[in-house]
């Protein structure tokens, strides 16, 4: 009993050692403030202004991806493998040229496109597109300050940003769309991305000078591109794959307010996302660091992959039970037709959820290729599925088709993992 008990104290006190608990307190803040002020916004705009935040928001996710081209990911592996101080900065400056080279690139051929009516038929998301996609520059940036920050261990430093600026950024969210409704919510947004950048650089500023734009940043390409280029794909079709129902929604359905009770439905499942992305967050450099320990890898990842199993159920069975009969009284009867949908989704993304750390710990191994192949599988039944029971069942066929969705995901997932494991 007393060795059972040392052994979890010393899991407890590993797990504390690597700032799992700044980042869960950090992404716990930001999420519970953030949830509250999508609850205020939900409760201020109409379910047809939630369905268009929504279908942006997804573009913005997928268009991320493709703009930051994976140094993000390239940044996190390089980063955090055994160099020089001089080294790693070296790696994260080139990464943050390349980054805004392609990410500004993007934007500019986005704004083309959107002139000709390519992303959606609805008249005012075309006219927010340009403020709703702006992040596409900024947030990739930031996330490559992430990337740099994570891979060097500064867990501390990145739950201190985020909490300090993601607050700020909420408060000007809720302030700015209650006042001038959906414009202010981006203009808002926006400014929050804009601040956060500006705290990034001051902060890697005071530790050491830089130039970014210097042309040496291109003899590191082909090293960045060997990661960057396999993890874009992997995590663009992971992220199609996540919500290609919204995607087939914006463009078969024309009934906006459906939109927006499902849309509604699928942001509350945020809740469930966060001890998951931080679980990865903190994992994904310490599995790299052990990619040619078999032993020692196999042994910290089933110990965490327990943890985060037993959270997920109890997250699960937590919000099925207490969801519906709050937000009911929130919004007095307001997005009770979303409730159709949640249970499923729910379901789903936890299913979906439950192989967050097999996929940090494939990126670790620097195995991405099958990461890739998870994503393209899950990606293929995903686009067939709900496309059939759009078909059959309506908009109620995106929220089945969630549940298959995630167990294919789950299954696909351990497959590779296992194989990437036979490979070490």
């Amino acid at each position: 009993m007393n060795f059972k008990l040392e052994n979890k104290l010393t899991i407890f006190q590993n797990i504390r050692q690597k700032g799992f608990f700044h980042l869960l307190s950090a992404n716990l803040l930001i999420q519970v403030v953030s949830f509250a002020s999508q609850l205020f916004v939900a409760g201020i705009l109409s379910p047809d202004d939630i369905g268009r935040i929504k279908i942006i928001q997804t573009y913005l996710s997928i268009f991320s991806i493709v703009a930051g081209m994976g140094f993000n990911s390239s940044t996190l592996k390089l980063c955090s493998e055994n160099r020089t101080t001089e080294e790693r900065n070296s790696l994260f400056e080139s990464a943050l040229f390349f980054t805004i080279f392609s990410t500004v690139s993007l934007y500019l051929i986005i704004l083309i496109l959107n002139i000709f009516d390519i992303f959606s038929s609805d008249k005012l998301i075309q006219w927010l597109i340009p403020l709703g996609l702006f992040p596409i520059i900024s947030n990739s940036v930031f996330i490559v300050f992430v990337s740099y920050f994570q891979a060097t261990n500064r867990i501390k430093l990145i739950s201190n940003l985020t909490i300090s600026n993601k607050l700020i950024s909420i408060v000007a969210i809720v302030l700015l769309t209650y006042c001038i409704g959906i414009k202010g919510y981006y203009v808002a947004y926006n400014l929050s991305f804009i601040l956060m950048l500006f705290v990034c650089f001051r902060v890697y500023g005071s530790i050491k000078k830089f130039n970014i734009f210097s042309f040496k940043n291109f003899s590191h390409f082909s090293i960045h591109w060997n990661y960057a280029k396999t993890s874009m794909f992997g995590y663009l079709l992971s992220e199609i794959s996540a919500y290609v129902d919204i995607l087939l929604l914006n463009f078969f359905v024309n009934d906006m307010h459906l939109i927006g009770y499902y849309s509604f439905a699928l942001t509350i499942t945020v809740v469930m996302k966060i001890i998951p992305y931080t679980v990865q967050q903190i994992t994904i450099p310490y599995f790299s660091s052990l990619a040619q320990q078999k032993n020692e890898f196999l042994i910290a990842f089933k110990r965490y992959n327990k943890i985060l199993y037993l959270i997920i159920a109890i997250t699960l069975f937590a919000v099925l039970l207490f969801v519906p009969f709050l937000l009911h009284m929130i919004f007095e009867g307001k997005y009770d037709p979303s409730m159709q949908y949640f249970p499923f989704l729910a379901i789903g993304w936890s299913l979906r959820l439950l192989a967050q750390l097999q996929y940090g710990a494939i990126f670790g191994l620097g195995k991405i290729n099958y990461n890739v192949y998870t994503s393209l599988i899950s990606l293929l039944f995903n686009i067939l599925i709900i496309s059939v029971s759009l078909y059959l069942f309506g908009i109620m066929g995106a929220a089945y088709s969630s549940v298959l969705g995630g167990l294919v995901y789950i299954l696909c997932s351990r497959y590779f993992f296992r194989k990437a494991i036979s490979e070490i």
